[in-house]
C-alpha cells in the first residue's frame, strides 16, 4: 500500500499534466497566423498552408527523441494517404536544419528555435518549476522525484486545421511525450472534413 506522501507524489504528476494541458489552445480556436521558417530557409505565413486545404501540423521536440522519430516515420509512411484526403503537412521542431535528422519528401519541415509558435499555442512549460509549485500546493515534504527538465519544453502536439480561416478541428496534445496522435486518428479526422 502506498504511503500518503507516495500517493500525493503520484497525484502531483496528474495535476501537472492537467495544468499544462489545460493551457493549450483548444479545438474550435483559430490558429495564430505566425511566420514560419522552413528548413530550406523560406519564410511564409502558416495561413498559406490552410487557405484552400486542411493542414496537418505536428510539433516535435527534436530528432533525438525516439517518440518524435517514430511519429515522423508514421507521418512519412502515411503521407500519401493524408494527402489523398487533401491536406498539407507541416512538421515543426525546435532544432536547426543542421542539427535535425528529420527528413521528408511529403511534409514541409519547419524550425522554431525561438519557440514563438509553441508559446502562442500555450504548449510551453517548465516542468521543474511547475512540479515544485504543485508539491508546495499539496504540502508534499521532500525532494521532487522523477525526471523533470529545467529547460523550456513544449508538449508534443498534432493539430488538424480546417481550410480557410484556420479553425483548429483536431488536437492531440499530452504532456506525456510517449503518447502521440495515431495515423488512424488523423485519417478519421481528415475523412470527416471531406464528408
Amino acid at each position: 500500500m502506498l504511503s500518503k506522501t507516495e500517493h500525493l507524489k503520484l497525484r502531483a504528476i496528474e495535476v501537472l499534466n492537467e495544468r499544462i494541458e489545460r493551457k493549450i489552445i483548444p479545438v474550435g480556436s483559430i490558429l495564430p497566423n505566425v511566420t514560419i521558417r522552413t528548413f530550406d530557409g523560406r519564410e511564409q505565413k502558416i495561413s498559406e498552408f490552410h487557405q484552400t486545404k486542411p493542414l496537418l501540423i505536428a510539433f516535435m521536440r527534436a530528432s533525438w527523441c525516439p517518440y518524435c522519430r517514430a511519429q515522423m516515420e508514421m507521418i512519412n509512411g502515411m503521407a500519401k494517404s493524408f494527402k489523398q484526403l487533401g491536406c498539407e503537412i507541416v512538421v515543426i521542431t525546435r532544432e536547426t536544419p543542421e542539427e535535425s535528422t528529420f527528413s521528408s519528401e511529403a511534409a514541409v519541415l519547419v524550425t522554431d528555435l525561438t519557440n514563438d509558435f509553441g508559446k502562442k499555442l500555450g504548449m510551453t512549460y517548465f516542468a521543474t518549476q511547475e512540479i515544485t509549485q504543485i508539491y508546495n500546493d499539496l504540502d508534499i515534504i521532500g525532494d521532487v522525484e522523477g525526471y523533470f527538465d529545467t529547460s523550456e519544453l513544449n508538449v508534443p502536439a498534432t493539430y488538424i486545421i480546417a481550410p480557410g480561416k484556420g479553425q483548429i478541428i483536431f488536437k492531440h496534445a499530452m504532456r506525456d511525450y510517449t503518447k502521440r496522435a495515431t495515423g488512424s486518428e488523423i485519417i478519421i479526422e481528415l475523412s470527416r472534413l471531406n464528408n
